[in-house]
């Protein structure tokens, strides 16, 4: 063990010894083996608290590249990694990239100043901005970052690279194709994904889950029309956890099956309890991920918990993302012909977004259009958001469906909509997710009408 030990030590001396002449890129899985790089190229540096204060490790993991390896084939995918290697070794203030996986990489960065720091941020960020050419083929590629808060010492290499990768675990949660600096917030509630994955399991077999309700207003009449069911984990240790946390991972296991039906079948048991009670008429809107749509017994599932919780189909509205209706649009038409039939109405979640095909979109039976809240965040200070806003608007008319604004937050951009011909509106300036107790008790003090915004 001792001569493997002192070979790996004899390789790495040698490649980081010409570490200040020249950025060597180094693929390493080993834990240990990047905190020994590290502690090298820290060494190498010779850095100086006095004219370099500011020691950075950050974690970059390219969004989707598994994808391009399904679809350029991993040839591409390994050249496309080269390309990303070239790009990241001209950056100033890296002073060590090591490519720590696949498609992840650990930068050592340093800086004098914040400012400085901000600019070699933005160079890293700005890898990705242009296209990269791969045997003849354009793609644009994202990626999420993560990056520590704890400045680098030899002492503290071991929690820097914990830090990133929490980071990094946040960044890619939240919608990736982002940075996020660690803060305790995203410290792990779990000691590792399996322990997560273990207890979501737990979690849908035992009714850990419970769904909260966010309404939708239709503008015309000042009044709630729709309610969409939004699953959280109520862990008996941990407390509420929010989707972006646990989502992901329920994707990338396989779960989201499981959690998908969970959900739609509590969707409809909580429809036929406020039929029974006489109250809160609307409709419900379950969300499909895209790995529920692309099951091939996904409708035939959905439509046995329907039968069998016996709620009419009517009362039912599938949220479908735009990108994954795009992906086969056969099977798309005839699972989409197939529910609507049942008499579920079909909602496009996140419209705008994920490239449709105009051409295609018409031969969809849908039902709604939702706008994604990346356009109506900023409608009232962008005007190339409002234009884009309103012509989907426009569209959605012409198409002769419902039109949703999602992610209203702030006066201005309602007063802006109003102006608009947009139908429905749905965001925390109305109400944020709430538990069906508190749909209830807002219903019972409006004295059993529907809930109405001025």
């Amino acid at each position: 063990m001792k001569a493997v030990w002192r070979l790996f030590h004899f390789a790495a001396s040698t490649t980081l010894g010409t570490l200040r002449s020249k950025k060597i890129i180094t693929r390493i899985n080993q834990r240990q083996q990047i905190q020994a790089l590290l502690k090298q190229a820290i060494r190498s540096q010779h850095y100086d608290k006095r004219t370099a204060p500011l020691y950075t490790l950050l974690i970059l993991d390219i969004d989707r590249f598994r994808q391009v390896n399904f679809s350029l084939g991993y040839k591409s995918g390994d050249l496309l990694l080269e390309e990303v290697v070239k790009r990241l070794r001209t950056v100033h203030g890296c002073d060590l990239v090591v490519q720590s996986g696949d498609d992840e990489f650990v930068l050592l960065i340093h800086a004098t100043t914040h400012d400085q720091l901000s600019q070699i941020i933005q160079s890293i960020q700005y890898v990705f901005v242009t296209s990269f050419i791969v045997m003849d083929q354009e793609c644009f590629i994202t990626a999420s970052m993560g990056m520590s808060a704890v400045d680098i010492s030899f002492a503290t290499i071991e929690q820097a690279l914990h830090q990133a990768d929490q980071a990094l675990l946040a960044a890619k949660r939240t919608g990736k194709n982002k940075l996020v600096t660690y803060n305790s917030s995203h410290a792990q509630r779990f000691s590792n994904q399996i322990q997560m994955e273990t207890e979501l399991r737990k979690a849908i077999l035992e009714n850990q889950l419970i769904l909260y309700y966010q309404p939708r207003l239709e503008l015309s009449t000042g009044n709630i029309i729709c309610l969409e069911a939004l699953v959280r984990w109520n862990h008996p240790n941990h407390g509420l956890i929010a989707p972006n946390e646990f989502i992901p991972l329920a994707e990338e296991s396989g779960l989201i099956l499981q959690l998908g039906e969970w959900v739609l079948r509590e969707a409809c048991l909580q429809k036929a309890r406020w039929l029974e009670a006489g109250i809160l008429n609307y409709q419900i809107a379950v969300n499909i991920s895209p790995c529920q749509f692309q099951d091939e017994s996904f409708s035939d599932k959905a439509i046995q918990i329907i039968e069998q919780t016996g709620i009419d189909p009517a009362f039912l509205e599938f949220e479908i993302t735009e990108s994954s209706i795009m992906q086969n649009m056969d099977m798309t038409v005839a699972v989409l012909d197939k529910l609507c039939n049942k008499g579920i109405s079909i909602s496009i979640d996140d419209f705008g977004i994920g490239y449709s095909s105009l051409n295609y979109l018409k031969q969809f039976p849908i039902h709604c259009l939702k706008i994604d809240r990346s356009f109506v965040k900023n409608i009232h200070s962008n005007k190339d958001d409002w234009a884009i806003t309103n012509a989907i608007i426009h569209l959605g008319h012409a198409l002769e469906v419902q039109v949703v604004a999602e992610g209203v937050e702030e006066w201005s951009q309602l007063e802006i909509l109003k102006e608009t011909t947009c139908t429905t509106i749905q965001g925390y300036l109305l109400s944020p997710p709430v538990s069906a107790i508190e749909i209830e008790q807002t219903f019972h003090r409006n004295n059993n009408r529907p809930v109405m915004i001025s």
